[in-house]
């Protein structure tokens, strides 16, 4: 089981930062008069950070699908699992917070 989670997170991670520096803005561009518009490029440490923010929300969601795999494939008997419950508010509450703090 802990091979295929670390396998599904790090394709996860490799996903999240794909996808992220295909739609990660480095620049702004905002208009000054009638016409004419400044372009300005972020410092190169805040868009690192930012793509590795979606990184790691990408390497939780692929955690999550190989888990909720893995769990599938082996559940024989119904049993009561807090686990998504639990995984789904800590993932909501620190996406919420992040977009608070950090957005």
């Amino acid at each position: 089981m802990e091979r295929k989670l670390r396998k599904s997170s790090i394709y996860g991670l490799l996903l999240g930062l794909a996808i992220s520096i295909l739609f990660v803005n480095y620049k702004d561009v905002t208009e000054v008069n009638n016409g004419v518009y400044q372009t300005t490029y972020k410092p190169v440490i805040e868009y690192i950070v930012s793509i590795l923010r979606f990184g790691i929300i990408g390497m939780f969601f692929g955690l999550f699908i190989g888990w909720n795999y893995y769990e599938s494939k082996q559940k024989t008997e119904k049993e009561n699992s807090y686990y998504l419950p639990f995984f789904f508010v800590v993932f909501l509450v620190s996406l919420i917070l992040m977009v608070v703090y950090v957005w």
